[in-house]
């Protein structure tokens, strides 16, 4: 399993990086939350950002974290398999397995185009 950094990279590679960037922000949009993922980040600090608000959703507001994960269509089943963990180490699974399907959702559109 690629790492979210190295998902990004091949995203950056591919020319999806902008792509999976907009596909976050709508998925977002889609739930009423206004993440703001700038098209100018670079993936480590988009990585720091997603994680960040996937942390803050956790601590705050579950019900709209459930509400992401349904939007970005992230498989249950994998979230079930995370281990038992703190908040801050599920926050960053749980942006690892975001940033892994919006670059398939991403990937598939493009081979659509």
């Amino acid at each position: 399993m690629k790492t979210a950094q190295e998902i990004l990279e091949l995203a950056i590679t591919k020319q999806l990086y902008t792509a999976l960037i907009n596909q976050l922000n709508k998925d977002f949009t889609r739930v009423g939350l206004e993440a703001g993922f700038e098209q100018n980040l670079n993936a480590e600090a988009l990585i720091r950002n997603l994680t960040a608000t996937i942390y803050e959703l956790i601590v705050s507001d579950f019900e709209s974290y459930l509400n992401v994960l349904y939007a970005i269509d992230v498989s249950e089943f994998k979230i079930k398999d995370l281990p038992v963990q703190q908040v801050h180490e599920l926050a960053i699974a749980v942006t690892q397995l975001i940033i892994e399907r919006e670059f398939v959702k991403v990937s598939f559109k493009s081979k659509l185009e």
